[in-house]
């Protein structure tokens, strides 16, 4: 799989192609909650126009924020993220480091279901113990 570096560049109030994949990721785990977002927004503190804003990437998405979407849907911050940035932030924790089998074994993980992921994370914890 080839990943791709994200365009960082942008005025410091607009939306970069970050805060456009936030957003998307913010509609797509709404839905899958099953709430719409006249339900979601009073939930986050926000009104339904301005999380439209958010799921559309009109608006920047703080980092408060960000974690109040998780909390209230659920879901792993770094979910949120789009790939090429939770990518690099694992790459950035291990200092550069991260080994051509870590990235092999991260990528493969990515096209698991759920219930293969839940197993490989079984395996792999046991390995490292």
């Amino acid at each position: 799989m080839n990943v791709r570096k994200l365009n960082l560049e942008h005025s410091v109030r607009s939306p970069t192609e970050v805060d456009v994949s936030i957003g998307a990721n913010i509609r797509r785990f709404r839905r899958l909650a099953e709430l719409s977002m006249e339900q979601l927004a009073p939930r986050l503190g926000v009104s339904m126009q301005q999380l439209q804003k958010y799921e559309t990437g009109a608006s920047r998405v703080s980092g408060g924020m960000i974690a109040r979407v998780s909390n209230e849907l659920k879901v792993p911050i770094l979910e949120l993220f789009p790939f090429e940035c939770t990518l690099s932030s694992v790459h950035e924790s291990n200092h550069g480091e991260l080994s051509a089998l870590q990235r092999d074994l991260f990528e493969a993980a990515v096209s698991l279901n759920v219930e293969k992921l839940r197993a490989a994370v079984t395996i792999v914890r046991a390995l490292a113990s």
